[in-house]
């Protein structure tokens, strides 16, 4: 079942200017690239139009929208976590994305969304990526989707779990989640603004959501009241009463994000009610066919994405099982741990709280090589310590008032490092997190943790390295946001 992957989110501005990026042929230009070291790819169109470059280990995409590009690294299988061999992707895929954005005289900063991006519905219909998901989500659940294309950015790491470690595992990140955040954040401006916050790109989450058609929408991105007991537990929460499902596609097999045929069940219910029924009455949202659907496991595959927390569950059926089967696993302490024992071919945990960093000019001039080299990896060296070092993660990060850790949270995303809730501080937290991650790895991958490390010992995280730069400039507000993005520019080996 051990895994390891990340998914990586890169804003692109001009080389320039520092504004935000548009990619032209950066998607030709990147294939070329690999294919001159030897690898074989495939280019991917959506609306006739280059949206990735996939190669055997690696899809190099564009998020949501092309100004944030997405490379999805992995997954890796071994015995153990393969952490260096992560890392040796992670290194390559970074040097050749910018050797692409170079060509269009654009580069990869280091933001966690950029600071000057204003958006308008004419720039979100220019921007956005052709993915008809987007068509549903704005135009039939009222999503407001244009609250992201200024290229907010996370790091997302993959790690590979048992389906009996799964809650657990889940809840340990989500305990983590401040402490993440505060080591992370690197968004402290938006629109040519200070924002007050120093992880402004969490904030996407509430603006997208606030203007759905379905209440529950609005709290599927925010953290539980309580601990996930188990899997019958999370999926209860994220599929049952009060909610109302998501799309389907064809047979629901396929990219959720890039299936043109999206399916709407009558009623919008709650996907475990579809799930018990016989049949039910849906319509192809493109052309109003009117069609019947037979529920099975494979939509519930399928719409396994359906919540935005900071963490989720990710799985593969090897085989299928009744609906009746699972219903029933749903209902019994841990069944749905025994069930998946039996039928899952992989079963990971997405990490989706670290903002997106990168080394810099500033940070590969320290006497401390491993600082830059650790920048990208450490967030996948961090979850995976922490997953490795389970039962020990559990133990210190279960023992806090789990309310306390919620509002910890969004202390963090306005203070980062200096964060305090109800006498719970994030750097302190943040050091138990270090420590912990740090016990669940040998000691020949602790450089890996270099870079959070740096943040803790300086306390300054990106947003304070970018707030202290941009203090130090003078000149009219607009200008000195375009010098400090230049300065960011990423710096790759």
């Amino acid at each position: 079942m051990h895994s390891l992957g990340i998914e990586l989110e890169m804003p692109v501005a001009n080389a320039t200017s520092g504004a935000t990026h548009k990619v032209g042929p950066y998607f030709e230009n990147l294939r070329r690239i690999k294919e001159a070291r030897g690898e074989a790819t495939w280019l991917e169109h959506l609306a006739d139009i280059p949206v990735a470059v996939h190669t055997d280990r690696i899809v190099s995409g564009v998020d949501n929208a092309f100004n944030n590009l997405e490379s999805a690294i992995g997954p890796l299988r071994r015995a153990r976590y393969p952490l260096r061999a992560l890392d040796a992707l992670v290194q390559l895929e970074l040097a050749e994305v910018q050797a692409a954005l170079a060509m269009e005289n654009a580069t990869i900063v280091n933001f966690a969304e950029h600071p000057s991006v204003v958006i308008t519905e004419e720039f979100y219909l220019s921007m956005r990526s052709p993915k008809p998901v987007y068509d549903y989500w704005v135009g039939y659940r009222g999503w407001n989707h244009m609250a992201g294309v200024d290229a907010k950015a996370h790091n997302g790491p993959t790690t590979g779990v048992t389906p009996a470690d799964a809650a657990r595992a889940l809840n340990v990140v989500l305990a983590a989640s401040p402490a993440l955040i505060a080591l992370y954040a690197n968004s402290p401006f938006e629109a040519a603004q200070l924002t007050g916050n120093k992880e402004n790109r969490l904030t996407i989450w509430p603006r997208m959501f606030s203007t759905s058609r379905f209440a529950c929408d609005r709290w599927l991105h925010g953290m539980p009241e309580a601990p996930f007991r188990d899997l019958g537990h999370y999926f209860s929460w994220m599929f049952g009463a009060g909610t109302n499902m998501q799309f389907l596609v064809d047979a629901a097999r396929g990219d959720y994000k890039k299936s043109g045929s999206i399916i709407v069940v009558a009623s919008d219910p709650p996907f475990l009610d579809f799930l018990a029924a016989q049949k039910a009455n849906a319509v192809v949202l493109k052309t109003g066919e009117q069609l019947q659907i037979q529920p099975d496991m494979r939509h519930f595959e399928f719409l396994q994405f359906s919540h935005f927390l900071d963490a989720r569950i990710r799985f593969g059926l090897r085989e299928e099982c009744s609906t009746e089967e699972f219903l029933a696993a749903l209902k019994r302490p841990e069944g749905v741990e025994e069930l998946f024992a039996r039928i899952l071919g992989f079963c990971y945990i997405e990490g989706r709280t670290a903002g997106a960093n990168f080394p810099d000019k500033e940070l590969a001039g320290l006497d401390n090589a491993e600082v830059p080299r650790s920048v990208v990896i450490s967030p996948a060296a961090l979850q995976a310590g922490l997953l490795q070092n389970l039962d020990a993660a559990w133990r210190h990060l279960g023992h806090y008032a789990w309310s306390d850790l919620v509002g910890l949270r969004a202390a963090a995303i306005e203070h980062g490092l200096d964060a305090r809730y109800n006498g719970l501080d994030a750097s302190v937290l943040a050091r138990s997190v270090l420590e912990l991650a740090q016990d669940g790895l040998t000691p020949d991958l602790h450089w890996m943790l270099a870079y959070p490390t740096y943040v803790l010992a300086t306390g300054q995280n990106g947003a304070d390295r970018a707030l202290a730069a941009f203090d130090r400039s003078t000149g009219a507000l607009h200008l000195r946001l375009a010098k400090l993005v230049r300065e960011r520019a990423i710096q790759t080996e």
